[in-house]
């Protein structure tokens, strides 16, 4: 088997685990444990989110992966994401997946200085760069890299979303609820993310439409 069949990258609060689409499923799981065994101590006291990548997974397979995992370590979420879909597929569900209103759409990047601000739900289709603003009443969808200022419900809608292709911004607001990029580099999963308000608390995770659980 080739030594690149599975392989581990960190991402924001746990880890991303992308295994050959091939890979029989004991196998995955012997090679899941040397790996999570091995890390132990660095987990311990917290809660490991998980993000399979790489295959398209059965629900019962899905379901055996999670009660394994839960053995070894204090697992968080166990999310699955299959990114054999096309580019035009993903943002097509991007801009399914949100709630119909009023909204405005920007085509192109939005560069340092830029600023929108629109009363009702904003898709940018393109990049957000460092420096831009993006500030909306309803949700923010980014269908490219958000890396600039994303204040989505700016009236105080706490139910607004934000969802990008890559959700990586200087700065995030959802609400009254502020959270800002760690100062350390944290390399950035391949998949759509969501940002949502969940208690009083700003929650990130994989975005799967119809999926929500804000």
């Amino acid at each position: 088997m080739k030594e690149n069949s599975i392989f581990f990258k960190g991402i924001l609060g746990g880890l991303q685990v992308h295994i050959d689409p091939h890979m029989d499923l004991d196998v995955l799981k012997e090679k899941l444990k040397e790996k999570l065994v091995t890390s132990k101590n660095f987990f311990q006291d917290t809660y490991v989110n998980l993000v399979f990548t790489g295959r398209d997974f059965q629900d019962k397979e899905k379901q055996d992966l999670r009660d394994f995992v839960a053995q070894l370590i204090n697992i968080g979420k166990v999310d699955f994401y299959n990114p054999v879909e096309k580019e035009e597929e993903k943002k097509e569900k991007l801009v399914s997946g949100t709630d119909e209103g009023m909204t405005k759409f920007y085509k192109g990047t939005v560069r340092n200085g830029q600023r929108i601000d629109y009363q009702g739900n904003i898709i940018v289709m393109g990049d957000v760069n460092p420096g831009a603003e993006i500030v909306a009443a309803g949700n923010i969808i980014v269908l490219g890299n958000l890396r600039g200022m994303a204040h989505a419900g700016v009236n105080g809608d706490m139910d607004s979303v934000v969802i990008a292709l890559r959700l990586q911004p200087t700065q995030l607001r959802i609400g009254n609820i502020i959270t800002r990029s760690p100062e350390d580099e944290v390399e950035k999963p391949d998949y759509p993310e969501i940002a949502y308000i969940k208690g009083d608390n700003l929650f990130i995770e994989p975005y799967i439409p119809g999926k929500i659980k804000y």
